[in-house]
């Protein structure tokens, strides 16, 4: 396994007297380390402390993030699936277990700062579609007490039993949903290949020509929530930060802090550590960013 990329964002909201938001954030990138063994199951030390410096570099932005923030509450946003190799106690199996005595790497990121220093909650958001679940189908009561199934959806859920810590999911309907709707019902495996014939009434439409959509998926599940903040509030507010685009009209895929410290990333790759070389640091600003490297 290796490091395929950090991106780290905090935000805080500060009263300004014309009402503006304050997002600050950073963005850090480390060189993956090349792969002598591909069946290895085990990083090598050399990974191990890498990912180690990288918690610890968080660890000393949140530090300085205090001093300037004189004390004002802050939420830490990661991407849950680039910095997973960065801290073990962000891990669903984790959850209520202690840190490791003989693993360098920081239990969480503000491991180690008095806890009046440690963000309110830590809010991990993952992108990565290969581990998300999808929509099928939504439930809805009408007005007039009837009950639809839609296929798609913007909004945001949870899960029914709604276990401790459970995630929310924030679904998005794709730009091309409109009048051919063959995904609403099927994928591009059932599609009708259709029929050519020279007769128009013997002629059928090859589905796989018409427009095809995929709904996608954003986990968002706040963490380590102090007492006196709400878990739930906190997801909201990470949905709708996901709407602040300043160049389009839809969502971005991560919320505006997350999605404002990869910008800068790619916009200044001279102010970078490293330029990410290996495929899956590659897809993951393939997919952040919507364009192809």
């Amino acid at each position: 396994m290796r490091l395929s990329g950090l991106l780290i964002a905090w935000s805080a909201v500060e009263a300004q007297p014309a009402g503006v938001m304050v997002i600050r954030g950073t963005a850090r990138r480390s060189e993956p380390q090349a792969s002598m063994c591909a069946t290895r199951s085990r990083a090598s030390d050399g990974e191990i402390q890498r990912w180690a410096q990288a918690g610890e570099d968080v660890r000393t932005a949140l530090q300085e993030l205090h001093d300037e923030l004189d004390g004002l509450p802050n939420a830490l946003m990661i991407d849950g699936h680039a910095s997973r190799r960065v801290w073990p106690g962000l891990h669903n199996n984790k959850q209520g277990l202690g840190k490791d005595p003989g693993d360098p790497r920081l239990w969480l990121p503000a491991s180690g700062l008095p806890p009046s220093w440690n963000p309110v909650s830590i809010i991990r958001i993952n992108c990565a579609q290969a581990e998300m679940p999808r929509l099928v189908a939504v439930t809805e009561k009408q007005k007039n007490g009837k009950t639809v199934t839609v296929k798609t959806s913007s909004d945001l859920y949870y899960p029914e039993s709604r276990p401790e810590g459970h995630p929310w999911f924030l679904f998005t309907e794709p730009r091309n949903y409109g009048k051919k709707r063959h995904g609403q019902w099927k994928t591009r495996w059932r599609a009708d290949p259709g029929k050519a014939s020279k007769n128009a009434d013997e002629r059928k439409e090859n589905e796989l020509n018409a427009p095809w959509y995929s709904m996608t998926t954003r986990e968002i599940t706040p963490m380590h929530t102090r007492d006196g903040y709400d878990r739930e509030t906190l997801a909201v507010a990470a949905a709708r930060l996901c709407h602040q685009a300043l160049s389009w009209s839809d969502r971005t895929r991560y919320p505006a802090p997350l999605h404002a410290a990869l910008q800068m990333g790619l916009g200044h790759p001279q102010y970078r550590r490293s330029a990410p070389k290996d495929p899956e640091s590659i897809e993951i600003l393939k997919e952040a960013s919507g364009t192809d490297l």
